[in-house]
């Protein structure tokens, strides 16, 4: 069984989406209205570039790990749904900061 299409209406640009009283209400909102052309006259390409807001680190060290040591690392980051690479950078960094805030007395 084939669904007759319907025409989609165009959603002015600068008029603000209605408020919705139900599920039903709005998806029968989004299934007649449309906003291509306005996304088309005004929206700017989308382009996806890997990691371009990551900062770029300039300097890598292997660091060997023991079993339980890794296991630690894993756990906190898991716990804070992070990489273990980010946990070990915060380490560093706070303890570096430290270091040289005690060799300035």
């Amino acid at each position: 069984m084939k669904t007759k299409k319907t025409e989609r209406q165009e959603w002015p640009e600068r008029k603000p989406i209605p408020s919705f009283k139900s599920a039903e209400e709005e998806e029968a909102f989004w299934r007649t209205h449309s906003f291509d052309d306005v996304m088309d006259a005004k929206g700017e390409e989308l382009k996806y570039e890997p990691q371009v807001t990551r900062h770029p680190r300039t300097h890598v060290y292997n660091i060997r790990f023991d079993d339980r040591e890794m296991a630690v690392l894993q756990n906190l980051a898991k716990r804070r749904g992070v990489t273990v690479s980010v946990i070990i950078r915060e380490l560093v960094r706070d303890r570096v900061g430290s270091a040289s805030t005690n060799a300035g007395r």
